[in-house]
């Protein structure tokens, strides 16, 4: 698949679980990942300016991606709804898109 031919972000709704390491992997089949970059944030609302979280990524060629977000992380996320996407990023010939998007439902950690 060409880089130009994304059209429309996928809708990828995920539960986290306060306080406990994040990491999925997905395959991105028809997408080869070399020299893709990846940002991606959590926010309450759209329009929030602040920002929750920031996933880390890391790319295993030619089409897996890894989303992280470590305990500390998760333990500062309010139990609630929030919002997310996920952006893949081309410098050079600069290009952006947003390839997931969704909600995030973040479950309140008992144990401490």
């Amino acid at each position: 698949m060409e880089l130009n031919t994304i059209q429309k972000a996928l809708r990828w709704d995920v539960t986290i679980q306060q306080g406990s390491t994040f990491v999925r992997t997905m395959d991105l089949l028809e997408l080869n990942l070399d020299g893709l970059e990846f940002r991606g944030q959590i926010r309450r609302e759209h329009e929030d300016e602040e920002v929750l979280a920031e996933y880390a990524f890391e790319v295993e060629l030619p089409n897996t991606l890894t989303v992280r977000l470590t305990e500390a992380q998760t333990q500062a996320l309010p139990a609630e709804r929030l919002v997310h996407d996920i952006e893949l990023v081309r410098t050079d010939p600069p290009f952006v898109a947003r390839i997931l998007e969704g909600r995030v439902r973040v479950t309140p950690e008992v144990t401490r």
